[in-house]
């Protein structure tokens, strides 16, 4: 008897186990994703598509992305980035941005910087933040939610963006204190601009030694100030002395990226862009790479959080803002 093999139709053969067919032709540039099928169907069976998948073709690891560091990224730049080491809690007074300083010279210094850059403020903080301070700032009045019966103080406010937005949304009388007397003026010059010519008291004064009387407000409010005070406890502790009890106290400051990926791209903006548009737009480098070597020495959210409850403050709360890029601290004063 002769042996005859036996034969197996295409059809038959799993997708899984079934090769590309021997003969492929020239057009067929995916034989390895797709092979033909013969159009002929055994009886009882479905019919095919004209092209079976082969399906392990798609067994495809899932990608882990992960963002290359910035110092991979911008090697020339990000290479000059300071890392310096973070001062101890309440040590900030020596230091002026990277370089050590005594503590009796750090008011005069921040004051010096602040001269420089009050005209052009609105575009120093449009450079730091791309425009977003203004969101910051709306985020901040709505927590602060200002009433026709609140007195609102706010320090190293001098060109009056939180007193102004405090009046607009309904909120009582505002009085605006800065320790450098030429922000004051562009606050003042703002007002009248606006035709505020009423509900705002201007004052310089430091936010360490506050002359404003004890227990004599509804709400305070520091924004991108805090980080500029030589101790920054006692500031927090002279806003506790000026608040009511039951007063509220507000910090909108740049802090601490708390994403790894932006946190290295804000490094080398805040380190190299950020100068070199201080350059060319405002022709001040010096000023605006001391404002971005402070927001690195200012302390940690959480840091930030306790020594805000040293002071005496409760049910304190953190707002990370952008990422970290900015943070709002609250707390009560009991």
């Amino acid at each position: 008897m002769e042996h005859r093999p036996k034969t197996v139709s295409p059809c038959s053969i799993p997708h899984r186990v079934a090769g590309p067919p021997p003969n492929r032709t020239p057009w067929n540039r995916h034989a390895k994703l797709f092979h033909a099928v013969p159009s002929q169907t055994p009886p009882g069976r479905r019919p095919h598509p004209p092209y079976a998948i082969r399906r392990s073709a798609f067994r495809i690891a899932r990608p882990r992305w992960r963002m290359a560091p910035a110092r991979a990224i911008f090697p020339a730049m990000s290479d000059r980035i300071p890392d310096p080491q973070k001062p101890a809690s309440g040590a900030e007074g020596n230091w002026f941005g990277f370089t050590p300083v005594d503590p009796s010279a750090k008011s005069g210094l921040v004051r010096a910087v602040f001269d420089s850059v009050a005209t052009n403020y609105d575009l120093m903080n449009d450079l730091m933040s791309g425009g977003i301070h203004r969101l910051w700032k709306d985020t901040l009045m709505e927590m602060v939610a200002p009433k026709p019966d609140m007195t609102l103080l706010d320090v190293a406010g001098g060109t009056g963006d939180i007193a102004f937005r405090f009046l607009k949304k309904g909120g009582g009388a505002a009085v605006v204190c800065d320790i450098t007397e030429a922000m004051v003026r562009v606050g003042r010059d703002r007002a009248v601009d606006r035709n505020i010519l009423s509900g705002v008291q201007w004052t310089v004064g430091d936010a360490e030694r506050l002359p404003i009387a004890p227990r004599s407000v509804d709400a305070y409010t520091i924004a991108f100030g805090l980080r500029n005070v030589t101790r920054i406890d006692e500031a927090i502790r002279e806003a506790h002395r000026v608040l009511k009890p039951g007063g509220k106290f507000y910090c909108l400051e740049f802090s601490h990226v708390v994403l790894p990926v932006l946190r290295e791209l804000y490094d080398v903006y805040s380190f190299q862009v950020l100068p070199f548009m201080g350059r060319v737009v405002a022709k001040d480098e010096a000023s605006y790479r001391y404002l971005a070597e402070s927001i690195r020495r200012f302390p940690q959210q959480a840091d930030l959080a306790r020594r805000i409850e040293a002071a005496g403050f409760g049910a304190v709360r953190v707002r990370n803002l952008s990422g970290g890029i900015a943070a709002i601290h609250s707390g009560w004063r009991i």
